[in-house]
This record gives C-alpha cells, structure tokens and sequence, in this order.
C-alpha cells in the first residue's frame, strides 16, 4: 500500500493532509497539564524513533504533525508517527 493510501486510511481518524506534505491533528484535554503531558509523551516517542513532529500546545489543545523534511514530504515514518500518536492518546486517555 502506499503512503497516500495510508494516509488516507489516517484522514478517517481525524487526521488532515495539509499542501500533500504534512499530516496533521489536534487533540482536546480536560486541561492544559494533560496536554503538555501527551506532548511530552509524544516527544520520548519520537526521540526513540529519531523522527520528531511539530507539536504546538495550546490550552487545552495540542496540535501534532508528521512530515519528513529530508524527503521533502510524507513517508511511512510519518504514517507509522501518527499511528503511535493516536496509541498514545488511547493509552493516556
């Protein structure tokens, strides 16, 4: 499967495909402590993996984003981002 069908498959959980190189979402907390917590949570992720999304924390919204600058796009590391993304919600919340 490519990774535009993956994509795809992604944008039926609420992640958007932005300018066809960035896939993003946001996720609402009960608070701000509980945002910064997951962002922090996705940070340790993506420091293991050695592939690091734009994450902005708002006040009870944190916002995540996967692309692959060297690839001047999307590849599997960002589908495979977004999966662990939405495992960490689910685990956390």
């Amino acid at each position: 499967m490519s990774v535009m069908e993956q994509v795809k498959k992604l944008e039926d959980k609420d992640w958007v495909l932005k300018n066809d190189d960035l896939i993003v979402k946001k996720f609402t907390f009960e608070n701000h402590l509980d945002g910064a917590n997951f962002a922090k949570k996705v940070s340790v992720y993506a420091e293991a993996v050695i592939h690091h999304p734009e994450i902005r924390i708002g006040y009870k919204e944190v916002t995540v984003g996967w692309r692959t600058y060297s690839e001047d796009g999307l590849t599997e590391k960002d589908v495979a981002g977004a999966k662990a993304t939405d495992r960490l919600f689910k685990v956390m919340f």
